[in-house]
C-alpha cells in the first residue's frame, strides 16, 4: 500500500520550495487537470481531510523545482512590517489585516502576528482568542515555549495567510518582558526562526508604548504610523519618533519609517482638513511619505462580523487604494533587498 502523505509533510514540501498555498494550487491544477483551491490545501495541511493519493504521488515524483527557481530555497529572512501609534482607535488593526491580505494576494507567504492583548486582529479574522488560549496556541505561549514558532500558527481566510493569535493573557507578558534580561528581544529571536518560511511578517501593536510595542519595534524592518485625522492621534507621533530613535541607536538600526497613514478621514469636516494640513507639514519636515488618507467606510466594521479583511469583503472599499499603496511599497522594498542580497 502506498504511503499516505501527512498534512505536515505537505506543508514542509511546499515551504521547502518557497511556495505559498496559492502557488501549490496552481501547480497541482495544471499538472493534474483539477480545480483545487486554497481552502482544500489548508484542509489537507491541517489534517481536516486526507490528501488524495494522486496528489501525494504527483508531489513525491516531481523532480524539478516547483513554482519558484531553486535559488529561492535560500532561507531568506522575511520583511517584518508593523503599524504603531500610542493612541488607540486609529485603525492599526484594520491596516495590518488588509495589508497582510493584499501581500498574500500577490502570491507572497504572509504571517500576521497579533501583538495586542485585546486580540482585535484575532477576532477580526474569525478566530476565538479564548479557544486558542485554552489550546496554548497564542503569542503568549509562543514567546515562552521552546517549541518551533511554526506550531502556533493558524491559517485564516481559507489559507490565504497565517495568523499567530493573541489573547488577554498577553497583558501579563508585557510586565514579564520588563523583568527579563533582554526581554524585549525575545520576539525578534522568535521571528528569526521563520527565515525561509514567510516572505512577510506583519505585526499588529498594542495602543501604547509599553514593552510589547518596544519588542515589536526591536523586531521590525518597516514601521507605518496610522493616525486618525484628529488632534489627539497626532499628539503621540513626536513621542513615537523619540522611541524609534532610541531603538535604532541601541538595538535595531534596520528600523525604517515607511510613512504616515491618515485614517478615518472625512473631507467635509473642518477638523480633518486642518489635521491633514499639519500632517503634510510634519511629513515634509521629517522627510516621510504621507500615504493617501483612508476615508470612513462601513465595509471595514462589517467585515469583522464576516471574519475577513475589509478588502476581501469588498475589494473596492474606501481606502482600498491607500492599502494597496502600502502593500506595493513593501513589495518594492522586498524586491530591493533580494537584488542587493540583504
Amino acid at each position: 500500500m502506498a504511503h499516505e502523505m501527512s498534512g505536515e509533510e505537505l506543508r514542509r514540501y511546499r515551504e521547502q520550495r518557497g511556495m505559498n498555498q496559492q502557488a501549490l494550487v496552481g501547480w497541482l491544477n495544471e499538472r493534474l487537470n483539477r480545480r483545487y483551491d486554497r481552502a482544500k490545501i489548508s484542509r489537507w495541511e491541517t489534517g481536516a481531510e486526507r490528501i488524495p493519493q494522486i496528489v501525494a504521488g504527483a508531489l513525491k515524483t516531481a523532480t524539478e523545482p516547483v513554482g519558484i527557481p531553486a535559488a529561492a530555497a535560500v532561507r531568506a529572512a522575511p520583511v517584518v512590517f508593523c503599524a504603531a501609534n500610542q493612541k488607540g482607535g486609529v485603525a492599526k488593526t484594520t491596516t495590518c489585516v488588509n495589508v497582510a491580505w493584499l501581500l498574500a494576494q500577490s502570491g507572497r507567504r504572509v504571517l500576521l502576528i497579533d501583538c495586542d492583548p485585546q486580540a482585535n486582529a484575532t477576532v477580526h479574522l474569525g478566530v476565538d482568542p479564548h479557544e486558542r488560549e485554552l489550546a496554548k496556541g497564542t503569542l503568549t505561549h509562543a514567546l515562552k515555549a521552546s517549541r518551533p514558532m511554526r506550531e502556533f500558527m493558524t491559517p485564516v481566510c481559507d489559507g490565504a495567510f497565517d495568523l499567530l493569535p493573541s489573547s488577554i493573557s498577553l497583558a501579563a507578558t508585557d510586565r514579564e518582558l520588563l523583568r527579563q534580561p533582554n526581554g524585549t528581544l525575545i520576539l525578534r529571536a522568535k521571528i528569526a526562526q521563520l527565515a525561509g518560511q514567510y516572505d512577510f511578517v506583519v505585526l499588529d501593536c498594542p495602543p501604547h508604548l509599553g514593552e510589547l510595542t518596544v519588542s515589536v519595534l526591536n523586531a521590525a524592518d518597516q514601521l507605518l504610523i496610522p493616525t486618525q485625522t484628529e488632534m489627539l492621534s497626532m499628539m503621540g507621533i513626536p513621542q513615537l519618533f523619540e522611541t524609534i530613535a532610541g531603538v535604532r541607536e541601541l538595538v535595531n538600526p534596520r528600523l525604517q519609517i515607511l510613512g504616515i497613514l491618515p485614517t478615518m478621514y472625512s473631507p467635509r469636516r473642518l477638523q480633518d482638513e486642518t489635521v491633514m494640513k499639519e500632517l503634510r507639514e510634519l511629513a515634509a519636515a521629517e522627510q516621510l511619505h504621507l500615504f493617501s488618507p483612508v476615508k470612513r467606510a462601513a465595509d471595514y466594521s462589517k467585515s469583522v462580523m464576516a471574519g475577513r479583511p475589509g478588502l476581501a469583503y469588498n475589494p473596492n472599499s474606501a481606502g482600498a487604494e491607500s492599502y494597496r499603496e502600502i502593500a506595493d511599497a513593501l513589495l518594492a522594498l522586498a524586491g530591493e533587498e533580494m537584488r542587493h542580497g540583504a
